[in-house]
């Protein structure tokens, strides 16, 4: 018998590669942008962290439905979070604590 493996599914692998991705790439932008200000690494640092964070954690958080901008509010009733509401959550949530413990330690 063949299992078909649903293309909806995060695999714990694919949610650890693109969570170490997401905190390097937030975490150099957060550089880049500290290094061209001249000052206050920590504080760009973790505030890419906080800002980028709380995005995905709360576009994780919407339902996926009822309410569109274009067309308003929809019959239909919310259907709740899809296959990448929890992954999407968890990794908002993942960056906004390397926020803080960037903010609270300031290692560099």
């Amino acid at each position: 018998m063949e299992h078909q493996r649903s293309s909806y599914v995060v695999t714990p692998m694919l949610f650890m590669a693109s969570a170490a991705g997401s905190i390097l790439v937030v975490g150099a932008v957060g550089a880049i942008i500290a290094w061209g200000r001249g000052k206050g690494y920590n504080s760009s640092i973790s505030l890419a962290y906080y800002l980028v964070g709380s995005l995905v954690f709360l576009i994780g958080s919407f339902p996926t439905g009822g309410f569109s901008l274009i067309r308003g509010r929809s019959r239909r009733r919310p259907t709740g979070g899809g296959a990448f509401a929890v992954p999407s959550m968890l990794l908002g949530a993942a960056l906004i604590g390397i926020g803080v413990v960037v903010d609270v330690f300031r290692p560099f």
